[in-house]
């Protein structure tokens, strides 16, 4: 009976280190761009890790791969995160919906262009990078001139990431990318330096996302479906501010606003902004949501962002004008614009 026992018992413990821990498992995942403990880390979950799916050719340097956590006996859903190469247009954290919720992002500090949430993060590569290897010169954009960077990404699949673990493994995934391309820095060698974002806060009307004297135009505000109420800042960064505005009402709007000196980005945003308009002066170039101003320590793109179901409200408040609708959308980045730009050592001026 007590070798029996004793059997059983070697069992159960195999199973439970089995699904539980890596115990015996890889190293490393997808040729080895990326470790099992910084898998691990940006998991930081009890588990087993293993690879799902990898696209990675040994000779080149771009890459995809999913890996995913499983457990069992102890409870917890499963994980599952891919992380790969991309090449991204223009300001894309700032200004595209795929990328949500600026202000939620802890964004690196120390010579590192990136940030990081619980649900994706991105690292930009270093500019020697740009259009070097595979998929580093591609995915519909052939010149890096107009406007694009090349990236390593990470987007959690199922469940949820610890930030800094996804920093970490972002960025060794990065340095693996650019010394393969050719093209490494020192930066990515460091352990990442985060600047993390406010916690949530009830939005002053007149000050909105702490900002003295930021109003939204009184056609904004819609009632029952779009009222100011909450707002996330991160002002953590010395390249970087940010500030998601949620408000109340039945249309669950959300409005990004952002201001970013970052070089990577802001050279990018000057060819990537279509329709913008040269400023008289020589005071930058600008458009309805975007505009690179040349200021006293250098040029700053500012930008504001709606999620579609404010611009599905606001169109609808308007009687679907679409010149009504246009006119309050300039008017908000207008009010961004007068009440940020003098902080930033930046010129006053008007969108036409």
């Amino acid at each position: 009976m007590v070798a029996v026992a004793s059997v059983v018992v070697a069992a159960l413990v195999s199973s439970y280190c089995w699904w539980n821990t890596n115990l015996f498992g890889a190293d490393s995942f997808c040729g080895g761009r990326m470790e099992s403990g910084d898998v691990q880390a940006a998991l930081d979950s009890t588990g087993r890790v293993s690879q799902v799916y990898a696209q990675v050719d040994p000779q080149r340097a771009e890459f995809e791969c999913t890996v995913g956590r499983t457990s069992r006996f102890v409870g917890g859903d499963d994980q599952q995160l891919t992380v790969e190469t991309g090449i991204e247009e223009g300001v894309f954290p700032f200004t595209t919906h795929v990328w949500k919720n600026p202000a939620a992002r802890s964004y690196f500090r120390g010579g590192v262009t990136g940030a990081v949430s619980q649900d994706s993060g991105y690292v930009v590569l270093p500019k020697p990078c740009w259009g070097k290897g595979g998929a580093l010169e591609g995915k519909g954009v052939t010149r890096f001139e107009d406007g694009a960077v090349a990236t390593v990404e990470a987007k959690m699949e199922k469940g949820v990431a610890d930030p800094a673990g996804l920093a970490r493994l972002l960025t060794r995934s990065a340095r693996q990318v650019a010394e393969k391309a050719g093209c490494g820095t020192a930066a990515l060698s460091a352990d990442p330096d985060l600047a993390a974002p406010s916690a949530s806060r009830a939005t002053d009307i007149q000050n909105v996302c702490g900002v003295r004297g930021f109003e939204l135009p009184k056609e904004a505000v819609i009632v029952a479906r779009a009222e100011p109420d909450l707002e996330q800042v991160n002002d953590g960064s010395t390249d970087t501010w940010a500030c998601d505005l949620h408000l109340a009402g039945s249309a669950k709007a959300a409005v990004s606003f952002s201001v970013t000196s970052d070089k990577n980005f802001v050279e990018v945003a000057k060819k990537d902004m279509r329709g913008a308009e040269t400023l008289p002066g020589n005071k930058g170039v600008a458009r309805s949501d975007q505009a690179v101003l040349r200021c006293g320590s250098g040029d700053v793109h500012f930008a504001t962002k709606w999620n579609t179901a404010y611009d599905g409200a606001l169109i609808d408040s308007l009687h679907r004008d679409s010149a009504a609708y246009a006119k309050v959308k300039k008017a908000a980045f207008q009010n961004f614009l007068d009440a940020t730009a003098a902080a930033r050592s930046c010129p006053r001026v008007t969108i036409s």
